[in-house]
């Protein structure tokens, strides 16, 4: 689907703030409520915006973020997805190609609950190997 300056204008905004009033963003990029909201119902049904989330904020001054990259053999990402899905500090789970099978981040609120994370994911049938790397500056957030 090609998305016109407008749409590209809507989703811009949505994504920096979701919480935006279809007339706020009428506003801002000189369109009527209407077709905003005509546009925002499009792009929805047709999956461009597939939801709308809430950010959750971890301590600046405590939390720590860390990709972990799994390698198993054999290969058994789909069987690990429920486990990844029942530790809420894990923000995305990728499944990569190259070396490394599944890539998440973490964002967890201390170093010891990041430990005890990497522990249990450790228990996981037919990993072979985790690599943990520390993110130390967040340069670009769009997520």
């Amino acid at each position: 689907m090609a998305l016109d300056r407008y749409d590209q204008q809507i989703l811009a905004l949505l994504v920096k703030d979701a919480r935006l009033s279809v007339s706020d963003i009428s506003r801002q990029i000189n369109l009527s409520r209407s077709s905003v909201s005509d546009r925002i119902k499009r792009l929805e049904e047709q999956g461009v915006i597939t939801g709308y989330h809430a950010h959750t904020a971890v301590s600046k001054e405590e939390g720590v973020e860390a990709y972990l990259a799994l390698t198993f053999r054999p290969l058994s990402c789909d069987l690990v997805v429920p486990m990844v899905e029942s530790i809420p500090e894990v923000k995305l789970a990728h499944s990569i190609s190259g070396d490394v099978d599944l890539l998440l981040l973490v964002q967890a609120p201390t170093m010891k609950r990041l430990n005890e994370i990497r522990e249990e994911i450790e228990t996981w049938p037919n990993l072979h190997k985790v690599m943990t790397h520390m993110c130390l500056t967040k340069r670009v957030d769009r997520i």
